[in-house]
């Protein structure tokens, strides 16, 4: 598997395994979707959709428990 947000890196090789290509990180020495660097993009992805998401619809506990009387 290539992993595009891995691109740029200078880091990033693409090495093929099998019959597929895929992303390796030469800093971590391992496949890029087993590195902390993949994870730490992930978590910044998630953050930043949870972040959108909760702007857009915005959360309230005593309006999700007491907007039905």
């Amino acid at each position: 598997m290539l992993i595009k947000s891995c691109f740029p890196c200078k880091y990033h090789e693409i090495r093929q395994d099998a019959e597929e290509k895929n992303s390796h990180c030469g800093k971590e020495n391992c496949w890029s979707r087993y590195s902390k660097c993949i994870a730490i993009k992930a978590l910044e992805r998630f953050l930043k959709q949870e972040t959108l998401e909760r702007d857009s619809h915005p959360f309230s506990a005593t309006e999700r428990f007491y907007s039905h009387e």
